[in-house]
């Protein structure tokens, strides 16, 4: 006999939503989805559905936050009685969904886009201590590993390092394959070659502190490593990175201002 699959609505259907697509995710739920021209649609079968109804189990809130602000308390139609909303919002805070959409059933998550590949590091909040269940669990698995905040401001963090960080850093790394192919006056490096080194300096090195003795072991005195660490030493990449990620976690405070 087959395993019943969760019953679960996506109200928006952007970037966010689609990355949580999975194959493992689509296997173990039936996922209905209305977008921003209010047009349905089964996920799983591909078709387009005349309506709604209220019987989901989880239902993924994948809206904008200015979005929510407009038309919130609309997504009520969207709630059963035993429905249970996550919801991916950055910076719109328990009480605010609460309040909107007159349930206590609330849990916040900030999944990033790896989530299809089964890789994101993905972070959950709820007052409702009841909810974090096995469903849950087995619902939310196919995105990678879960991470439970203990406070709601931690999810503002975790916008910042967990949900924009990846964005960060594939900027950092796509500077650095850029630079090197441009210093290559012959052409021959490749991009795979160079994505291969990434991929190897982080497989060897698991911590920072492996990645500080790592740099050590290569930069010998008056070496040409040397000479490029000490540039990057005064360039102050902490100081950039740092304000970075500050600058994505106030944003991520002033929207839980903006949306009340």
């Amino acid at each position: 006999m087959a395993t019943p699959k969760y019953k679960v609505l996506f109200v928006g259907f952007g970037h966010l939503a689609k990355s949580l697509l999975s194959k493992q995710f689509l296997q173990i739920s039936t996922v209905h989805a209305v977008n921003s021209k209010k047009k349905f649609f089964h996920v799983n079968m591909n078709k387009s559905l005349k309506n709604l109804n209220q019987s989901y189990d989880y239902v993924f809130l994948l809206v904008k936050p200015n979005t929510f602000q407009e038309a919130g308390y609309t997504f009520k139609d969207y709630i059963g009685k035993n429905s249970i909303v996550i919801s991916c919002m950055a910076g719109v805070l328990s009480k605010t969904l609460a309040n909107k959409l007159s349930t206590d059933k609330i849990i916040r998550i900030m999944p990033n886009v790896m989530a299809k590949s089964n890789k994101s590091q993905t972070s959950l909040f709820t007052k409702n201590k009841k909810l974090i269940d096995t469903n849950l669990k087995k619902l939310l698995s196919p995105f990678g590993n879960l991470i439970y905040a203990s406070q709601e401001d931690q999810m503002n963090l975790a916008t910042s390092i967990y949900g924009s960080g990846p964005a960060f850093i594939a900027f950092l790394l796509n500077a650095y394959i850029l630079a090197a192919k441009e210093i290559d006056k012959s052409k021959q490096l490749k991009e795979s070659q160079l994505l291969d080194l990434i991929k190897s300096v982080l497989e060897i090195n698991r911590s920072s502190k492996d990645l500080k003795n790592f740099i050590s072991s290569i930069a010998s005195k008056k070496g040409t490593t040397q000479a490029g660490v000490r540039y990057l030493e005064s360039q102050n990449i902490k100081k950039t990175l740092y304000t970075t990620l500050l600058r994505a976690y106030k944003r991520a405070k002033e929207l839980s201002i903006e949306v009340k």
